[in-house]
């Protein structure tokens, strides 16, 4: 079959807007789903265009191409794309990405509405634009007409994206807040108001918290299990093992990539570190309830292999999350109360000081992670 100038515009002309449409609809779907204090990563952005870009391909190849009866065999192939999501890790993403998954699974129903009735509606509209300008398109009420829709267009859409988070919070409370709390904390006042805030010394914590895997790794062979273990030995709490969970002193997250169990040693210093974060605040005259999120705990061996292949780089083959030992604890992102909030830059000083005054203690080792954004810490 020859391929003429004329069939690759065709193909570009389709292909373009579409995806542009898709991925704005995926994204639209996905910002409902993420919080005010979670960033959507750029590459996270690229790898949905990248997937709906060839996923465009091969539809617009097999609708053009394949006549009826045989393109309805192209219906089979949903399970085919779910699957390739999986193996891609789409479905490996944090939890506050739920809708981009949402939107990139129903991408072949989306795409093949636009394909049925896209057309037609252009016609609709470019007629109406003819019938109002009483003569050809390209003239001031045609430009007038085509600037408006424009306009309401891109108003629709800032409104769309201004919904952020809308369905977050009842997502986070489903999932989250129902978890039981187990740490007992001596009840205190919230928040001291007669207690002022006041200016931690700077330090150049990346710097200051640069101990090495392999530094960290000695500590958690040391403190830890004497081997990974399984979910089945995690859950009958093999070695001693405890359960972490959300409580007063911080907040853990939907873990994807690991299970919430530590060694004992482990969740004492956590539970020191809540309780010291929480006192800071304290004595700045903040509330007591803000916590920091626990992101990733003991990971398997089965954790680690996903975690891989999601592209994660941090995540070795002989990582110290192995023993027990180690947590990680993002910095981008708090748990705050309704009322007396403290803004994140306040939080993230304050984290850092909390862990600094553990670090100076010799308590623990820290490496502060870049792209994680989050502070990976191994008990001493």
């Amino acid at each position: 079959m020859n391929i003429t100038r004329k069939d690759v515009i065709l193909f570009a002309a389709q292909l373009i807007p579409l995806v542009g449409i898709l991925f704005l609809l995926t994204d639209m779907v996905g910002m409902l789903f993420v919080s005010d204090d979670y960033t959507v990563r750029v590459w996270f952005r690229w790898k949905v265009i990248l997937f709906l870009t060839a996923f465009t391909i091969c539809f617009l190849i097999g609708s053009n191409v394949l006549r009826w009866p045989v393109r309805q065999l192209g219906y089979i192939g949903y399970p085919i794309y779910l699957l390739i999501m999986a193996l891609c890790g789409v479905f490996t993403t944090p939890h506050d990405l739920l809708g981009y998954k949402i939107g990139l699974s129903i991408a072949p129903f989306m795409a093949q509405i636009l394909k049925w009735y896209g057309k037609g509606w252009l016609r609709k509209y470019l007629r109406m634009v003819t019938r109002f300008t009483g003569g050809p398109i390209v003239c001031k009420k045609g430009m007038a007409l085509l600037g408006g829709t424009l306009a309401i267009t891109a108003l629709i859409v800032a409104g769309g994206y201004n919904m952020r988070g809308i369905c977050h919070f009842h997502l986070r409370q489903y999932v989250i807040e129902n978890i039981p709390i187990t740490a007992k904390l001596i009840e205190k006042p919230n928040r001291n108001p007669d207690k002022k805030d006041r200016r931690d010394p700077y330090r150049n914590y990346p710097q200051i918290f640069h101990d090495l895997n392999d530094t960290q790794l000695v500590a958690a062979q040391a403190n830890g299990t004497p081997h990974t273990l399984t979910i089945e030995e995690l859950e009958v709490g093999k070695y001693g093992l405890l359960r972490v969970e959300t409580n007063k002193l911080y907040k853990v997250d939907p873990l994807i990539h690991s299970a919430p169990y530590l060694v004992p040693k482990a969740k004492q210093f956590l539970d020191d570190l809540g309780e010291a974060f929480q006192d800071s605040l304290y004595n700045r005259g903040y509330d007591r309830r803000h916590r920091f999120i626990v992101t990733s705990v003991y990971r398997t061996k089965d954790h680690i292999k996903r975690l891989r292949r999601s592209g994660n780089v941090n995540a070795s083959e002989n990582s110290c999350h192995q023993y027990g030992t180690t947590v990680d604890i993002t910095y981008v992102r708090f748990d705050k109360p309704e009322e007396y909030r403290a803004n994140d830059p306040k939080l993230l000083q304050l984290l850092m000081q909390t862990v600094y005054d553990m670090h100076k203690a010799g308590r623990c080792y820290v490496k502060y992670e870049r792209k994680q954004s989050c502070l990976h810490i191994t008990v001493r």
